[in-house]
């Protein structure tokens, strides 16, 4: 929302991605970071959130790691990257 409010880059339409839709950009060929740099520079070797919730425990979310590919959940309190995306047309 904050994003949104400031019009980051001239736009109000960003929002943190499903997991699903963040797995699309894994490149399981690379590794640190498993991802292409050449479309996406500066990703770090990390995990990124996705805005989709675990269904065994609301405290949790899904994430993705751009380190080796993998996702698992953490607990949504704790410090992780953010990849915005736009709403499309």
């Amino acid at each position: 929302a904050r994003v949104n409010a400031a019009g980051l880059c001239g736009a109000s339409d960003w929002y943190l991605p499903e997991r699903e839709q963040l797995r699309t950009i894994v490149d399981y060929s690379r590794y640190n970071p498993s991802i292409n740099q050449g479309y996406f520079p500066n990703t770090k070797s990390s995990s990124y959130w996705s805005s989709s919730p675990h269904a065994d425990n609301s405290t949790y979310a899904w994430y993705v790691s751009f380190d080796g590919g993998y996702g698992s959940r953490y607990a949504k309190n704790d410090y992780v990257y953010v990849r915005l995306v736009r709403g499309g047309q």
